[in-house]
C-alpha cells in the first residue's frame, strides 16, 4: 500500500510533466481528463470542450459550490489554466449562462 508521502511524490511527478504548450494530441488528452473528472464532481453534470479553449460545464449546484472545483481540475493543466469556462443554468432555473476564467494572463 502506497504511503500519502509515496502518493504526493507520484502526484508531483505527474505534474511535472504537464506542458504549458502540448501539442494537439497531448491537448485533447488533457481536456479528456477534465471532462472526465469533472463527470464524477458532485454538482456538476459534464464539461463539454466546445473548442480548444471553451469548456461548457453543465451544473446541478449553484456557482458558488462548482466554481471552486471546476477550477482545481482545469488548473491542474497549465495549458488549459486560462480557458473560457461556460456555466450554463441549473436546469429549471431562470440563470443566465456565465462565462469566467480560473486565472487571467
Amino acid at each position: 500500500m502506497a504511503t500519502p508521502a509515496a502518493s504526493a511524490g507520484v502526484d508531483k511527478a505527474a505534474s511535472d510533466d504537464l506542458q504549458q504548450d502540448p501539442d494537439p494530441d497531448t491537448l485533447l488528452r488533457y481536456q479528456q481528463a477534465v471532462s472526465k473528472k469533472l463527470a464524477a464532481t458532485p454538482g456538476v453534470i459534464s464539461g463539454i470542450w466546445l473548442t480548444r479553449s471553451t469548456l461548457s460545464v453543465e451544473r446541478s449546484a449553484d456557482d458558488a459550490t462548482v466554481w471552486p472545483l471546476i477550477c482545481r481540475e482545469v488548473e491542474h493543466y497549465p495549458a488549459l489554466r486560462t480557458v473560457r469556462i461556460q456555466l450554463n443554468p441549473r436546469p429549471g432555473t431562470g440563470e443566465p449562462v456565465r462565462w469566467r476564467q480560473c486565472r487571467t494572463f
